[in-house]
C-alpha cells in the first residue's frame, strides 16, 4: 500500500509522497469533479487557514476534512492517506 500525506501548502499539493514529492491528482485516478474540487480548495490556501498561529479558517478546514474523506473513499485500499497535524480531527500518523 502506498502512503500519501495530506498537507495543503502554497503551490503543489495537497497530496505528497513519503519522500516529499507532490502527487499529481489526475495520476491517482480520482474523479474529475473531486479533482477539481480539491484543486480549487487547495488554491485557496494561505498560512492563516491552518491554526498554527491563530484559530485558522473553520470553513476552509471543514471543507478540507470533507475532501480528505472523499479522497480516501475514492482511493480505497490502494493508498493510505495520512495526516500529520491535529486539525483534521484525527490523530496524526
Amino acid at each position: 500500500m502506498t502512503v500519501l500525506e495530506f498537507w495543503p501548502d502554497y503551490g503543489p499539493g495537497p497530496l505528497w509522497t513519503q519522500d516529499g514529492q507532490p502527487v499529481d491528482l489526475a495520476s491517482l485516478g480520482l474523479g474529475r469533479r473531486l479533482t477539481e474540487e480539491v484543486e480549487a480548495w487547495h488554491a485557496g490556501y494561505t498560512e492563516d487557514k491552518v491554526p498554527c498561529e491563530g484559530p485558522g479558517d473553520r470553513v476552509w478546514l471543514s471543507q478540507g476534512k470533507g475532501l480528505l474523506g472523499q479522497i480516501r473513499a475514492e482511493l480505497g485500499d490502494h493508498y493510505q492517506v495520512a495526516v500529520t497535524e491535529p486539525w483534521w480531527d484525527e490523530e496524526p500518523t
